[in-house]
């Protein structure tokens, strides 16, 4: 039975061969976009399941909700809390502090960079770590370090090392190590993955740094193991017992005399972490659920669209082989022999498609892998078990219907007739109905696609309160001697090209953030809300270009204007400058209605002289922080760790790069100084609706390829069932043009209904996606108008040379052979 039905496919395929290589090649491309999609979809959810009992793990998360502000929750928190949390839960197993960071290490006269964290010794146990060298214990010497295969084979060309001592500069501070172990990190994707080295932290490190001895400060994460998994339900109860008994106290240590009011802390498990993340700040690993499930629905859709399109051409193609199988029922074939063998050529052709699809796979992932950034690669156990199921599904439901049409035709009216049948109107309906279906889903996902370039387009475009042209921004320097602060900014002011260089303690994507609380005094009563810091020198005006909604910047002849040393006078008076948000958390009517009011910082006045445009530092989906700016001019005190900014003109950007990393260098020669536009420091922000538009396009592509196919196909099927209509409409005297715009209306119909159905659909999920940006863009009708458009042109090109041929068809020919 197998080598008849591999016979009569061979045979369909050089008898019709328009058909079948539709229907191959279609379903192929569907196969293809599907299985890549899918790859895509188990990555993201198979994120930290390799880690060891990744149930039980859970990172400890703050939600702080300070006067005037939105209520956010934050992934890093305080390192303070975790001895405490140790003690009064006893179901926490074990825990694990990670700080990370970037660390440096000089390769042939190069700092290098690679990423890594200070961690407890613990890590090796919380998560599991597998070492190819060395031993669990790796990390209790103070002095060693256990690198990543990848990193000891950067440093050293092999991952044979341990036992060797690597130098790591750590914010200009050399430090010795000891490489103890080396690891290949966890089974599949994870957290973990991009970490190159671990140091352990240190005694010192603690004593030094507020993280680890104040509950107002953090610059890590706190992972806990729990033992149990239905632990994480009673510690999340008392969690808010603890931060009162714990966080209460002076503002030096604790949080005040009720920090519940304003803080709180949750447990975020792991096991879902890539997807709870999306809303959480300072984690930039998060992804939306929904929209990774929408990748997977538009690789489904594909594959839907691809099953449709072999429906439809199998059916239409079934009407061509009535009188065969009507001449084999004469010669005694039964219907369930029949039945079998069109279902076996279905799936002999379903199997073709998806060897076919599974190497188009394999040329996709590699693309989809470099559009994401994440280690996406093939996994042919997954797959071919998929593909298993995909052949028979789409086997099945692409063989059934026509199988059942043809293994019913009765011989006699088969062969009595003089044409071949046409399916009857429930077939017709069908193939209508599944086109329909599939211009449906195709306008659907490239409304979506033009919707998303339309919105990253205008994020990258927008008005993000500074002028971002001939602007580069360095890391922040690690020093607060104002000595080495001043030498620095005459070196980069020397540069060539360069016009005015301004210290800072924010700039776009800031490494970190100081947050303040202010009172205001109003009629209705006192309206506190938080601040986030920021000070300005003399050149902040001329290097940011900040627009001014109300009053005026600050001026270096006023000396009021200047920040006060408030370890000398604690109470001094000093001007200020709030962004608009802050004036409106502060319940002014303008920003006019701002200039002049008092605003204070305990016992610390400050007098507001300006109000100007926010300016959007950070991710386009979350509002922009009410913000404070004092002024500190000619670094009359020294910077807390500042950030550089560079007004220059006249040299191209690259050139001046590397000028200005060059006159870093001969200032702080041991601290990598990389200078960036204020577009790379915030395409992180961009950078995953822009990968997601790849994708989107990809699918909408693949959608209109393969519905563009079934309706060529099907166009052809009619173009030949209706030779005879138009050789009469001709002899009545119709036109070529008239015949041909019958058809095109004809044709065309099934995409219209089509393009109905799916603006609708598409307005409304695409109104749910905006809604998540706190700047977007109206949803207009343009792409609406494109996508119907687009959708209608190349549904007509698609059919306009069977149009054409058949409207030209001379009449006497056409009737003849009929």
């Amino acid at each position: 039975m197998l080598g008849t039905i591999t016979r009569n496919v061979v045979r369909q395929a050089q008898r019709h061969p328009l058909y079948v290589g539709l229907n191959v090649f279609g379903l192929a491309l569907g196969i293809g976009v599907f299985l890549t999609l899918l790859l895509l979809v188990r990555f993201e959810y198979s994120y930290n399941s390799g880690l060891a009992d990744v149930d039980r793990l859970f990172r400890l998360d703050a939600i702080a909700s300070n006067p005037g502000t939105e209520t956010r929750e934050y992934a890093s928190t305080t390192f303070y809390a975790l001895p405490f949390l140790r003690q009064d839960f006893p179901n926490i197993e074990n825990s694990v502090r990670i700080e990370e960071g970037s660390f440096q290490v000089r390769l042939n006269g190069t700092l290098v960079p690679f990423w890594g964290a200070f961690v407890d010794p613990s890590i090796m146990d919380v998560f599991g770590l597998r070492l190819t060298h060395g031993l669990p214990n790796a990390l209790d010497r103070p002095d060693g370090i256990v690198l990543s295969e990848n990193a000891a084979k950067r440093i050293f060309g092999t991952s044979d090392v341990v036992g060797r001592i690597v130098t790591v500069d750590i914010e200009g501070q050399m430090s010795r190590h000891s490489i103890t172990a080396v690891t290949d990190g966890v089974v599949g994707p994870n957290f973990l993955s991009n970490f190159e080295m671990m140091i352990p932290i240190s005694t010192e490190h603690e004593k030094s740094s507020n993280c680890y001895s104040r509950w107002g400060s953090d610059c890590g994460n706190i992972y806990l193991k729990l033992k149990n998994v239905h632990d994480q339900a009673s510690i999340q109860t008392h969690l808010r017992d603890f931060v009162m008994h714990r966080a209460a106290g002076d503002n030096d240590i604790g949080l005040g005399p009720h920090p519940e009011k304003t803080y709180a802390l949750t447990l975020a498990p792991l096991r879902n972490e890539r997807f709870y993340d999306a809303h959480v700040l300072a984690s930039y690993d998060g992804v939306e659920r929904s929209v990774i499930d929408g990748i997977g629905l538009v690789g489904l859709l594909a594959l839907a669209l691809a099953c449709a399109n072999a429906i439809n051409l199998a059916t239409a193609r079934s009407v061509l082989r009535a009188r065969e199988v009507a001449i084999r029922k004469t010669l005694g074939g039964t219907r369930k022999v029949l039945l079998v063998q069109f279902i076996g050529e279905s799936l002999v052709l379903t199997l073709v498609a998806g060897l076919v699809g599974i190497a188009l796979c394999e040329l996709l992932v590699p693309v989809i892998a470099s559009l994401t950034g994440e280690n996406i690669t093939m996994s042919y156990g997954f797959v071919f078990v998929v593909l298993l199921i995909v052949i028979l599904g789409c086997g099945l439901s692409s063989g059934l219907y026509p199988a059942l049409i043809l293994s019913g035709y009765r011989p006699a009216r088969v062969l009595a007739a003089a044409r071949m049948p046409s399916g009857g109107r429930m077939a017709a309906r069908l193939r209508d109905g599944l086109i329909i279906g599939q211009f449906a889903i195709a306008i659907t996902i490239i409304i979506g696609m033009l919707v998303i370039h339309q919105q990253t387009e205008f994020l990258k475009r927008a008005d993000q309160g500074f002028m971002r042209s001939g602007l580069l921004i360095g890391p922040e320097i690690p020093s607060e001697d104002v000595t080495t602060q001043q030498r620095m900014h005459d070196r980069l002011a020397s540069v060539p090209g360069v016009w005015a260089v301004t210290y800072g303690m924010l700039a776009p994507r800031p490494d970190s953030k100081n947050q303040t609380t202010f009172t205001y005094d109003s009629s209705s009563g006192p309206v506190r809300v938080q601040l986030l810091r920021d000070i300005g020198d003399a050149n902040y005006l001329r290097v940011y270009q900040p627009r001014m909604l109300a009053g005026r910047w600050f001026d270096v002849s006023r000396g009021q204007d200047s920040r006060p040393d408030y370890k000398k006078t604690p109470t001094a008076t000093t001007h200020i400058i709030l962004n608009q948000t802050a004036a409106t958390r502060f319940g002014f009517a303008s920003p006019a209605d701002a200039i002049s009011k008092v605003i204070k910082d305990g016992d610390q006045p400050s007098t507001i002289i300006g109000v100007m445009a926010n300016m959007r530092f950070e991710s386009p989906r979350q509002s922009v922080y009410p913000e404070i700016i004092t002024f500190n001019p000619y670094l009359a005190t020294p910077f807390s760790q500042p950030i550089p900014a560079v007004r220059f003109s006249g040299v191209p950007t690259p050139e001046m790069e590397r000028r200005l990393e060059l006159a870093w260098s001969s200032v702080l020669p041991d601290v990598a100084g990389h200078f960036q536009t204020a577009d790379a420091r915030l395409e992180k922000f961009y950078r995953g609706d822009e990968q997601r538009e790849r994708i989107f396009t990809l699918g909408a592509v693949a959608a209109v390829a393969i519905a563009a196919l079934g309706l060529y196909g099907l166009s052809a099927f009619a173009a030949a069932r209706r030779v005879h209509e138009v050789g009469i409409r001709k002899t009545l005297g119709a036109t070529s043009l008239q015949v041909m715009v019958l058809l095109l209306r004809d044709f065309l119909r099934p995409v219209m209904i089509a393009s109905l159905i799916a603006c609708p659909i598409a307005w409304i999920i695409m109104r749910d996606w905006l809604s998540a940006f706190d700047e977007r863009i109206s949803l207009g009708p343009m792409s609406f108008i494109i996508a119907v458009g687009g959708a209608l042109i190349i549904a007509g090109l698609t059919v306009l040379g069977q149009t054409i041929h058949l409207a030209r068809a001379e009449p006497a020919r056409a009737l003849r052979a009929e």
